[in-house]
């Protein structure tokens, strides 16, 4: 069964999209757009889904069938006689990062057999920020011989000489309402109700919390904080905080890394502790009148909005492997 909703999601997306007037014009004006086309969007959102169906579009096709290979031992890719797929998240990717720029030198270097242009997609560009230099003299030289569909859910870290040279488009996240609405009238069951209360945007965790409904013990796993957080052990590490044991925060970064939690991610798990009960509140102020509650609260969300964009931002600006550092940081000026 656990895969079935996501199944089901997966073979209506496109008539989803068709019918959904927002996503629709878009999808046109990508078709209509000549140049590399850049995709960004809010972790949340099925980008993969919707890359395949700007690509059924494009080549006029229901459905591609791709092969796996490894180039030079060390990237790996998709193709199929239309398209070059990458994905740069592949752990074996990651690794190899400084050697895909010399494998679209490879590609670009001999004519496609049935296409005028070589057709590339490459997801999660972000990851080559630290070889912007060469992929936009690749960009330039070889205009007339590639086109690059792209897709990236960190905008900032992308410098603008490469923006330049693509057609951006946001891909906005599902309305609650739209994701109800999908639900209902096209995989035929409704939202969890506690995660319809949460009023969350995000389709992929609505579909994963639908799917485990499906299993025994269901309810020993979809707790109300495996619901509503980001990251739920964040609710236990807060109730037992101890200001003294700075090494508890260090430990903290290390597991949010671990399990790929965001900056951002963090900080919206903490705007919402500070709803969810008194503990993070006290933690920062100590005892509080009751009736001065809801101005400290105010004013704790924003100093948390705050810190959480400006660290998040410092973080789109460096490498991905200081990460725990920036997350530390990030937990040292909420919690300290």
């Amino acid at each position: 069964m656990i895969n079935n909703t996501w199944n089901k999601f997966q073979n209506i997306f496109p008539i989803m999209i068709e019918n959904n007037e927002k996503y629709n014009i878009i999808l046109k004006n990508i078709q209509l757009s000549p140049n590399n086309i850049l995709l960004y969007c809010s972790k949340g959102f099925p980008i993969d889904l919707f890359i395949e169906c700007i690509l059924m579009k494009f080549f006029n096709k229901k459905a591609f069938y791709r092969s796996q290979h490894i180039w030079n031992k060390s990237i790996h890719y998709y193709e199929n006689q239309d398209f070059i797929e990458i994905d740069l998240m592949n752990p074996e990717n990651s690794k190899h990062i400084e050697k895909i720029s010399e494998f679209l030198l490879h590609i670009v270097n001999t004519r496609h057999i049935n296409n005028s242009k070589h057709y590339v997609v490459l997801k999660h560009i972000d990851l080559l920020s630290r070889h912007f230099y060469e992929f936009r003299i690749l960009l330039e030289r070889f205009l007339g011989n590639i086109i690059f569909l792209s897709c990236t859910h960190k905008l900032a870290k992308i410098e603008l000489p490469i923006k330049s040279r693509y057609s951006s488009f946001r891909i906005p996240l599902f309305t609650h309402k739209e994701i109800n609405d999908i639900f209902v009238n096209y995989l035929d069951m409704s939202l969890n109700d506690n995660y319809a209360i949460t009023e969350s945007r995000d389709i992929i965790k609505a579909i994963f919390i639908s799917e485990i409904e499906c299993q025994p013990n269901s309810e020993e796993l979809l707790t109300d904080n495996f619901i509503k957080f980001n990251y739920p052990p964040i609710v236990d590490f807060i109730k037992n905080f101890n200001k003294k044991n700075v090494d508890e925060i260090r430990n903290l970064s290390y597991k949010c890394c671990q399990y790929n939690i965001s900056v951002l991610s963090i900080t919206l798990d903490f705007v919402k502790l500070i709803d969810y009960n008194d503990e993070y509140l006290t933690i920062k102020y100590g005892k509080i009148a009751k009736k001065n509650y809801a101005t400290y609260k105010t004013i704790l969300k924003q100093e948390v909005i705050r810190v959480g964009s400006e660290i998040d931002y410092l973080l789109s600006q460096t490498n991905k492997c200081k990460e725990p550092i920036y997350i530390e940081s990030l937990l040292c000026k909420f919690l300290l």
